[in-house]
């Protein structure tokens, strides 16, 4: 079994993996990108909080509000991004550590 693992790595570490899609070059990207997607609706909770600044920005000039409300969303995005591919490699590592006691 180890020597076919050890020709699996090698095969994937000389024909590295092409996916067609240069915003998405690693399959985590591609995994992340499927799991944002997947996603129809906001749940109450973040609702209620878009509800509440849009409550604050009402009071900003439009231009004012949409530049605030768009470093929101990115800042949301980008730590959703975070979350979502630190979970993967915590349950990554998590995996092998469990793999070494037994």
């Amino acid at each position: 079994m180890e020597q076919f693992l050890q020709r699996f790595r090698s095969y994937i570490e000389t024909h590295p993996l092409d996916t067609g899609d240069e915003d998405c070059p690693t399959v985590l990207d591609q995994l992340y990108q499927a799991y944002a997607e997947s996603h129809e609706s906001d749940p109450l909770e973040i609702q209620a909080g878009f509800a509440e600044l849009e409550a604050f920005l009402e009071a900003l000039p439009l231009s004012d509000n949409n530049a605030v409300f768009s470093i929101c969303c990115r800042l949301c995005n980008h730590y959703e991004r975070k979350a979502f591919i630190d979970g993967v490699q915590y349950g990554a590592q998590l995996l092998l550590e469990l793999n070494k006691s037994t």
